[in-house]
């Protein structure tokens, strides 16, 4: 299969040290992984091997630990690396259907992997900041505009549910023992090497030819798409900001509304595609109509998004081409 290409996703130097990152063979912990090490951390991977490639970033890592997050992994990796400075928790349930199909596995992937996490930052590593993913699920559908950190939170999904219970064991731990903590919770991410997902999806399906496409719900639907080294810049600045008093929440989204049917629209362009789109009508489980950043709390720590979404689209239609083109293993 093949690997995202490569893109200078440090734009800075970070400062070296050791950064611990579960869930590293995924999608966004890979690329948060790969970009401390190419700025020359010491950088400890722990996860499930990776799905149709990713091999290549994990042989950048200085170490790979496959299965489960355990605490007592987690502490034999800081006594062999160091103590981490960061730990980036990106181990977890990934996916709102994925939720829907087996919630108890999905609450057993999200908040097993965090509670033995922060078990082992309690006891080995209490001085590091935990960056953890959240999730705009967190705030379900009942907000029709740009939506502030401070908001009402309502999920309609397991994933969503899971992800807020998550933020407050997080809290429960900054109160019990001092936990340095930054959520950021990412609304839509896309980009090279997310084998899942609407832009994924749909990319493959237009490759493959066909006259017309249908795509679930109206095509109305408000969605705001971060490309994933725009998401790795904000993770980097919220890894170097002064410790707060409690867990610092960011909304890890740019705040320019774009529709699915526009979405869908762009990304034909993008893939050379000349299908027809068309919209069944029928919004899918646990989809809010609305799901847009407001930005300003990121903005005002110096974050604004890097690559828009056409230029996104583009790099991603490259790499789909090569992913679709690239014999099995």
């Amino acid at each position: 299969m093949a690997e995202p290409a490569a893109e200078p996703l440090v734009p800075a130097p970070w400062g070296t040290g050791v950064a611990f990152v579960t869930g590293a063979a995924g999608f966004l912990g890979g690329a948060f992984a790969s970009a401390l090490a190419e700025a020359g951390w010491t950088v400890a991977g722990f996860g499930h091997p990776p799905r149709g490639g990713g091999g290549a970033r994990l042989r950048r890592l200085a170490s790979w630990r496959e299965g489960d997050v355990e605490a007592d992994a987690l502490a034999a990796a800081a006594a062999r690396a160091g103590t981490p400075e960061i730990v980036f928790h990106a181990a977890g349930g990934a996916s709102v259907g994925a939720s829907l199909a087996d919630p108890e596995a999905d609450a057993r992937r999200t908040l097993g992997s965090l509670s033995q996490t922060l078990a082992f930052m309690r006891g080995a590593a209490a001085s590091a900041r935990l960056l953890y993913p959240s999730s705009a699920a967190v705030y379900g559908a009942d907000h029709p505009g740009p939506i502030a950190e401070d908001d009402a939170l309502n999920p309609i999904s397991p994933y969503g549910r899971h992800k807020l219970e998550a933020e407050r064991l997080i809290r429960e731990a900054a109160a019990g023992f001092g936990l340095d903590a930054v959520v950021v919770r990412f609304f839509s991410l896309y980009g090279p090497g997310l084998r899942k997902q609407l832009p994924w999806e749909l990319a493959g399906r237009l490759l493959a030819g066909p006259a017309g496409v249908e795509l679930s719900g109206t095509g109305e639907e408000v969605r705001d798409f971060l490309y994933v080294a725009d998401a790795v810049r904000l993770l980097g600045l919220a890894a170097r900001l002064p410790r707060q008093d409690g867990p610092l929440v960011l909304n890890g989204g740019g705040g320019a509304p774009v529709t699915v049917r526009e979405l869908a629209e762009a990304l034909g362009r993008a893939v050379g595609s000349g299908a027809r789109l068309s919209f069944s009508g029928q919004a899918r489980a646990g989809d809010p109509a609305c799901l847009l950043a407001d930005p300003a709390r990121a903005a005002a720590l110096g974050f604004a998004p890097a690559v828009d979404l056409q230029e996104g689209l583009a790099r991603l239609a490259a790499w789909v081409r090569e992913e679709t083109a690239a014999p099995a293993p």
